[in-house]
């Protein structure tokens, strides 16, 4: 008989490397940290949309370690399967949303306004 495979850690970086110019917004969202960011992208349906979002916010409202096993694989093949999704905290939802790095055509941070093409 088979034996299952009980140790099941996802590696700590993901398999697919952002492309340069996702990278580059991830990393501009990022260093709001703790401070508010205003980012505006286009929904998969189309619509235009600004949210305001605190990136620091979110890491202090998950689980982390305490998670269970099943939640951690989750959350790394989903950072695996869509490595453009950005998730954040919405300030005025919330909650937790997810931007599409792909479709981000402004992001006001740390006093300066960076406009991207779409």
């Amino acid at each position: 008989m088979a034996r299952l495979r009980t140790d099941r850690r996802a590696p700590a970086v993901a398999a697919w490397p952002l492309p340069p110019d996702l990278a580059a917004k991830r990393d501009l969202i990022a260093s709001a940290g703790g401070r508010f960011c205003a980012v505006t992208f286009t929904k998969k349906d189309g619509s235009e949309r600004l949210m305001q979002v605190q990136p620091a916010a979110l890491r202090h409202r998950l689980k982390g370690e305490a998670a269970s096993d099943a939640a951690r694989r989750a959350t790394f093949t989903r950072q695996e399967r869509h490595p453009h999704l950005l998730p954040v905290w919405d300030v005025r939802a919330r909650g937790p949303r997810s931007i599409n790095l792909a479709t981000v055509s402004r992001i006001a941070v740390n006093g300066g306004v960076h406009r991207f093409a779409s």
